[in-house]
């Protein structure tokens, strides 16, 4: 018996919000002591609290360190330099050995704890050309170890989406599942997680938030999908928050009430797989934006963007510019649906009296050819059936014109309203937008700085050219 306990030992794990830790306790002590201690000091760390019986072996120190919010496209050299210069980082126990140049990223390999901890710690109070770097402990997947028929699963939540359902989410993922398989979006973004998960043969993600969470996780996974092993893992939503299309649209629902989070486990085991499409839009301003001092300044560079659900050019993109003014003033009263769309209506009844005439301040062509515009106030292309939380713009009427709408036809629909008032009949079910084209390709020609939204992000356009375009593989 003696001997083997000493082929074992005792490890408690707490997992908590930002990180999880780990400890390794006498074998002689006794679980339940332990965890009347804990309860002593935080209930919530009791809840927090696993124990296991792990073998021991002969462990090398290798703690892997992910550091983002570096300067993008630069060499591994580079890279080197910079931490050298602001981390003084020991290149005899540490090594850079993954790069993300699109996303100014690295992960270090340490062979020593306590230089881990430090420049861990050291990475917090640093800036990088005024842009404050983050760390994340990154785990070791053992590929190798995992049995052929195993499809784990990678959750990514965002805690401050919903309220503080998010942040609730997070502690029951953790307890559910191994912690390790469970990343915070606001601590590095999704890349370390698609990091981690990076030599795992076959894996499925959950993605808990809005529709910009989303988004934020299929760019990231766009831009890493050439180092995974599994370059085409499906993605289920939990939606927590307000909007919620893309969750209305897959059947996850307009957004989390408090289910039990084992039972969403076994919907997302359950879910059978679907292919959409994305898109990409390239904004392309030939005048420099507005605020420049003399007019003198040069134009922006293009930029570009992805696309899951909808983009908007016009009064549908106002709106969401003044919703999300409002939001930046007092984002502690936005913490409900409720209160969320009385805000989008009073902005609504503010436009009611405006007249604006989009349609002779944009051109559009599609696929090649030019459209003649109606009389409209916005100009909307949507890839999936839900506009506006859970509005079918595009209508059910059967029309000889087009193709019925598919969220993996690789066609979009365009759709214009012609104001404040069709936007609300449109949200109330009693009317559809006015069909205007559909197609794969598209040039807008804006001739005037004009409000835009892409999957409910918004700003002001300067006057160019905006291209929408299949992106890569439907996802």
């Amino acid at each position: 018996q003696t001997e083997c306990l000493q082929n074992f030992k005792l490890v408690e794990v707490l997992m908590g919000s930002k990180q999880v830790q780990r400890m390794v306790l006498d074998n002689q002590e006794l679980i339940l002591n332990r965890l009347k201690d804990v309860r002593k000091t935080s209930i919530r760390q009791m809840n927090q609290t696993r124990f296991y019986i792990v073998e021991n072996s002969k462990s090398i120190v290798r703690v892997n360190l992910f550091v983002g919010g570096l300067p993008p496209q630069l060499s591994p050299e580079e890279y080197t330099h910079i931490l050298k210069d602001e981390l003084a980082i020991k290149t005899n126990v540490v090594s850079v050995s993954h790069v993300y140049q699109a996303q100014g990223a690295v992960v270090l390999e340490i062979s020593c704890f306590s230089e881990a901890e430090r420049i861990y710690m050291l990475v917090k109070d640093t800036t990088v050309n005024d842009k404050p770097l983050n760390a994340v402990v990154i785990p070791e997947v053992m590929a190798s170890k995992i049995p052929q028929n195993c499809c784990p699963l990678l959750v990514f939540v965002n805690p401050k989406s919903g309220g503080l359902k998010g942040r609730d989410l997070l502690y029951s993922f953790r307890k559910l599942l191994n912690p390790h398989q469970v990343f915070e979006l606001t601590n590095g973004g999704p890349l370390p997680g698609f990091h981690t998960f990076s030599k795992v043969p076959s894996f499925r993600v959950l993605v808990c938030g809005g529709d910009g969470t989303v988004g934020w996780v299929l760019g990231a996974l766009e831009e890493i999908r050439p180092k995974l092993v599994c370059s085409e893992p499906s993605v289920a939503i939990l939606p927590l928050g307000t909007g919620n299309d893309l969750g209305r649209v897959l059947r996850w629902g307009a957004g989390y009430s408090g289910e039990d989070p084992y039972s969403i486990l076994v919907s997302v085991d359950e879910a059978d797989d679907v292919l959409m499409d994305r898109w990409t839009i390239l904004l392309d301003a030939e005048e420099p934006a507005e605020g420049a001092e003399n007019g003198i300044a040069e134009p922006e560079p293009p930029k570009i963007v992805q696309m899951n659900n909808y983009c908007g050019l016009g009064i549908d993109a106002e709106l969401s510019l003044d919703f999300h003014h409002a939001r930046e003033e007092e984002p502690g009263k936005f913490n409900s649906r409720f209160h969320n769309k009385g805000v989008y209506v009073k902005v609504g009844l503010q436009k009611i009296s405006h007249t604006r005439n989009l349609h002779k301040d944009i051109k559009l062509q599609v696929d090649q050819h030019e459209v003649e515009l109606p009389s409209i106030e916005g100009l909307i292309f949507i890839n999936i059936p839900s506009w506006g939380s859970g509005a079918d713009l595009w209508g059910s009427e059967s029309d000889n014109r087009f193709e019925k709408p598919r969220i993996d036809d690789g066609l979009l629909e365009v759709v214009g309203v012609t104001g404040v008032v069709h936007m609300g009949q449109v949200q109330g079910g009693f009317r559809s937008g006015i069909r205007i084209a559909q197609g794969s390709y598209f040039r807008v020609t804006l001739l005037k700085p004009i409000p835009v939204q892409v999957d409910g992000e918004p700003w002001i356009q300067a006057p160019g050219q905006i291209i929408i375009s299949a992106a890569g593989p439907k996802v």
